[in-house]
């Protein structure tokens, strides 16, 4: 029995060193099959059973058994994150009250004039505040950097200022600085320090951030959303470095082809991240992190962690996207 305990663990070793070999090579694709392999990890515990069986002592405690749990583990957790990913994505947006409306008119009685530093209005249950930043004469760049926890955020093009917002908010207050060095304009646009104090997820309208922006300058754009959802176009914007820092939240972001090169780096945790691509912009993805959900329509692996489309090369015009998550479902698609 003994003998037979150690042909079934140096079979087991035999078949994950080749796995793994041919996966470094590049001779599988394992990263479009390791979901569907991930579910298959009940069977590595009836192996570490049959594994006990076999062995002479009929005891647990032996190396095959222990290897198969070992790997058992791992892939059953993967496959239960995989699988939450776009539920816990949807549950954030029902509980927070954070549904994404195609048709939210942003032409309400909420608006109104914009004014830069407002000190809040408050409506019903919400605080409204608005803020802007006058377009300055010859301006060639913008960095923004923003950031804010569960809301709803939205974009639309400013046709006179460089930027503006209105922020309608359960509890907390929006600041805004600026500066103007050259011909780069700097916007700061982030929540005050609350001390403990949190949003206010009761019953009721939930939170929005309504954001313009000019479509004259080329921009920089830093954003960091904890919760929440976001949805931007920016198609008709000239966006030649995107930076988006994500914790449980549901991102959705349209890029352009205004530029010859544009930088997307995403950072996020439990997230649901989709990109659209323009069709005749060359595109190469690089991301890393374990425990990730990919769908890359389009596009051809070149490597252990890089995918390109087939006419990255000889493309005038690119982009570059590089994802660093844990348990995140990245989609990346033309249009």
């Amino acid at each position: 029995m003994r003998r037979n305990s150690n042909v079934f663990l140096g079979a087991i070793l035999v078949a994950v060193g080749a796995v793994f070999l041919a996966f470094n090579y590049d001779l599988i694709d394992f990263e479009y099959s390791f979901k569907a392999i991930a579910k298959f990890w009940p069977v590595l515990l009836i192996l570490a059973g049959v594994a006990v069986l076999l062995n002479e002592k009929k005891s647990f405690y032996n190396p095959t058994t222990a290897l198969l749990v070992a790997f058992a583990i791992p892939l059953g957790i993967y496959s239960a994150a995989s699988n939450g990913v776009d539920e816990i994505s949807e549950g954030f947006k029902d509980e927070f009250h954070l549904n994404w409306d195609e048709d939210d008119d942003w032409d309400d009685d909420d608006r109104g004039s914009y004014n830069k530093g407002s000190e809040g209005v408050r409506k019903g249950s919400l605080t409204e505040q608005k803020f802007s930043v006058p377009m300055s004469n010859g301006l060639e760049e913008a960095n923004l950097n923003f950031g804010g926890g569960a809301a709803e955020f939205l974009l639309s093009e400013s046709k006179s200022d460089l930027f503006a917002a209105t922020t309608l908010l359960h509890s907390g207050n929006y600041r805004l600085s600026d500066e103007l060095i050259n011909n780069r304009h700097e916007i700061d646009f982030e929540m005050k320090s609350r001390k403990n104090n949190a949003f206010d997820f009761s019953d009721g309208d939930h939170n929005k951030i309504y954001l313009e922006l000019s479509t004259k300058p080329v921009w920089t754009i830093d954003m960091g959303i904890g919760a929440g959802d976001l949805k931007f176009d920016l198609s008709e914007f000239k966006v030649k470095d995107l930076d988006i820092h994500t914790g449980a939240a549901s991102i959705d972001v349209k890029l352009g082809d205004e530029l010859q090169r544009v930088n997307v780096d995403v950072e996020s945790g439990v997230a649901k991240v989709a990109i659209s691509v323009p069709e005749k912009v060359g595109c190469e993805i690089k991301m890393d992190g374990a425990l990730n959900s990919k769908d890359f329509d389009n596009f051809q692996k070149k490597g252990n962690s890089t995918w390109r489309t087939a006419d990255f090369e000889d493309a005038d015009k690119k982009i570059y996207i590089k994802v660093s998550s844990a348990l995140t479902a990245v989609s990346v698609n033309r249009y």
